[in-house]
């Protein structure tokens, strides 16, 4: 038996990591992976008598899976809603592993941030070769062939990845390398040997690419709700890394408010906000579709109206008259909304319980941290979670969309770097990281 768990503890992480990519594309032969799930779930309770690890998250998740189970009543279309339902399985199921090889495996924590991390960096890699860029920004056609597989014959994305989604993926993936970057950065000084030295310098440049890579791909997006997130997810990293940190903040809020004054915002400038451009909506397309979707959840305040099922329901139901008619409203343009129009005010209740859970124990490890590392990491989740929820007021990520693993290995994060129980472990495992 000591045996069974130490393979459970070593190679559960290990599988998951390699289903990954099937898992997160469960159309034909590939959704037969799937029944796998529940026999990694009843293989590591056998083994480990802990099915699911107690965190302070459990409440919430467990009420996410009754408010998952009661939407089943609404939904009207399993074809239509069966990736998303999946998609949030699987989010939940990556969380509880993680959460288990974090508490189990010496290194548990680098390791998953590592796989958060490089995850993120494939769907950035993934959503910018699947994005059919126009104008001067048509070179970057060129990346689809460098990828080892056709990126439009990838179920769900004939039609290209949509430019904001792929700003809300970069929302998650920046801030997360950028405050591991403020960590690395003193450890490259600190370590001790040649060898260990290399290894930082190694992960600092990792981590350089990264950010390098990404903002200018935000900014290609256009996004203006994705630019808007990570600018105020990097103010919030600022206030938090320290003395200079909060005078580079307080300096660009200054900046920020003399452009504006000088420059003026004037009508033109309000007309862009407000426009609509493709599928990118404006701020009165938003307006009017959060208004039906309030009207949808106050009309199905229990069930919501399924998962995914929003986009049909609302030209039957809610028609709109600003946007398009032939439009796909494929989510409410709020994570908040869309989270009650996929699973009911309850499953709301538990998304924004998730959220505020998460954020307090993000607090609580940035006030623990005892090494740069473990400050790096604080931060870097600090930045994270919030370029996610400022970008889900505008936009959406919906709850089992594709990108959605990543915030659930965020919390599973959360958890590992501020939960009480796990503070002493987890700071050991912070300090050092990989």
């Amino acid at each position: 038996m000591v045996l069974l768990r130490k393979l459970v503890i070593h190679w559960e992480w290990v599988a998951y990591a390699a289903l990954l990519p099937i898992l997160l594309f469960p159309s034909g032969w590939r959704a037969l992976a799937l029944a796998g799930l529940p026999l990694l779930w009843l293989l590591r309770g056998v083994v480990t008598r802990e099915f699911f690890p107690r965190t302070p998250l459990n409440g919430a998740i467990l009420l996410m899976a009754l408010a998952l189970l009661v939407s089943l009543y609404a939904t009207f279309d399993m074809a239509l809603s069966f990736s998303k339902i999946a998609g949030l399985v699987l989010g939940m199921s990556l969380f509880f592993t993680a959460v288990f090889y974090i508490r189990n495996h010496r290194h548990g924590l680098g390791y998953v941030t590592a796989t958060t991390l490089l995850a993120g960096m494939g769907m950035v890699i993934i959503g910018a070769a699947g994005t059919r860029w126009t104008g001067q920004l048509a070179l970057l056609n060129q990346m689809q062939r460098f990828l080892p597989f056709p990126v439009f014959d990838l179920p769900g994305t004939a039609g290209g990845v949509n430019t904001n989604q792929l700003a809300g993926v970069i929302a998650w993936v920046a801030p997360l390398a950028l405050g591991l970057l403020l960590g690395v950065l003193p450890m490259v000084r600190r370590a001790p040997g040649v060898w260990r030295k290399l290894l930082w310098l190694v992960a600092l440049g990792v981590l350089a690419g990264i950010v390098v890579l990404c903002v200018p791909l935000l900014l290609a997006t256009q996004s203006r709700g994705g630019v808007a997130a990570f600018a105020l997810a990097l103010l919030l990293m600022l206030l938090l890394a320290g003395k200079w940190g909060r005078v580079l903040a307080a300096t660009a809020v200054v900046l920020l408010v003399a452009f504006l004054l000088g420059a003026g915002i004037d009508r033109q400038f309000m007309q862009s906000l407000m426009a609509e451009s493709g599928t990118n909506f404006g701020l009165s397309g938003r307006l009017e579709i959060w208004s039906r979707a309030i009207y949808a959840l106050q009309d199905f305040p229990i069930t919501g109206v399924s998962m995914n099922g929003f986009r049909r329901v609302v030209p039957i139901l809610y028609p709109l008259f600003l946007v398009s008619p032939d439009a796909d409203i494929a989510h409410a343009h709020n994570h908040l909304l869309q989270a009650g129009l996929d699973l009911g005010i309850p499953g709301l209740i538990a998304y924004l319980a998730l959220w505020l859970l998460s954020g307090w124990l993000v607090w609580q490890g940035w006030r623990q941290a005892s090494s740069a590392a473990a400050r790096g990491l604080a931060i870097a989740l600090v930045g994270a979670l919030a370029g996610g929820w400022f970008f889900g007021m505008l936009d959406a990520i919906a709850l089992g969309a594709r990108p959605g693993f990543l915030w659930w290995l965020l919390l599973a994060l959360a958890v590992a770097l501020g939960e009480p129980q796990q503070k002493e472990g987890t700071r050991s495992q912070a300090d050092q990281l990989i």
